[in-house]
């Protein structure tokens, strides 16, 4: 694995295929960070903002709560959720803040061993206007830690959208990162594919002439992501999808 900062650059995607059909796709960038760089030097140095208001600023706020590290904060979710392996190092998939505001639906924390062996992914899952978290810990298998593609299956426990119900399955797909990386994510109900929604991303150096050109095509890509997911969620409303309330709404009205 690549230490230091870097950029994946490509697109995200969602599809919906029942009740109806119904998809988009848009350019996105996020950002790869090293949890053992996350120092004002080191992120100025790959033209990031620390802990102040910029085009692009990281924030520790932002990440897994905790007053330590997010590193140690990473170390102690995944043995909370039941890692047995101490990570090594520790990297960031994420957005950053942007003029800011952060909003990031997914954030993925890949986690390596002391061999340098892909050994967890912590998938943190936001959901909005909730503003809640959620995290999720994969375990890749000992016979493929540093090869293709990564499969997992498991219930939801975390209500994201009101267009999709609790009751649901969903199915992971997951490389390791390299110069290509790509997540994505099926959801099935009664053993039938619902919606699927996918990250196909390319490793870029970051640059202050990769942030420019960026920044031109994309200057408020987080206030994007936002107004995006309610904008199709109203889509979706018009389209007569049903919709599911948050269970906490639903025990408070029972």
């Amino acid at each position: 694995m690549h230490s230091g900062h870097a950029v994946y650059q490509g697109e995200v995607g969602h599809l919906r295929v029942s009740p109806l059909e119904y998809g988009f796709s848009y350019p996105l960038a996020h950002y790869w960070l090293d949890c053992s760089m996350l120092d004002k030097t080191s992120l100025q140095a790959s033209g990031i903002a620390f802990e102040r208001f910029g085009a692009l600023s990281f924030r520790r706020k932002d990440y897994l709560p905790g007053s330590g590290s997010v590193h140690s904060a990473v170390c102690s979710k995944v043995a909370e959720l039941g890692g047995t392996t101490t990570p090594a190092k520790v990297y960031i998939l994420t957005p950053l803040a942007n003029w800011g505001l952060y909003f990031s639906p997914l954030t993925l924390y890949y986690c390596y061993d002391e061999q340098d062996h892909f050994c967890y992914l912590l998938a943190e899952v936001t959901n909005t206007p909730w503003n809640e978290r959620h995290y999720y810990l994969q375990t890749m298998p000992l016979h493929a830690l540093d090869a293709g593609l990564h499969h997992f299956v498991h219930e939801k426990a975390f209500h994201v959208s009101p267009f999709h119900p609790m009751k649901m399955q969903y199915h992971w797909q997951i490389s390791t990162p390299d110069q290509h990386l790509q997540c994505s994510i099926r959801n099935t109900e009664a053993d039938k594919q619902i919606f699927s929604a996918w990250i196909s991303l390319t490793r870029h150096e970051l640059s202050a002439a990769w942030r420019r050109k960026w920044l031109i095509r994309q200057p408020w890509q987080n206030v994007q992501v936002v107004l995006r997911i309610y904008w199709h969620a109203v889509k979706l409303y018009l389209k007569g999808i049903p919709v599911h309330a948050h269970p906490k709404t639903k025990d408070t009205n029972a």
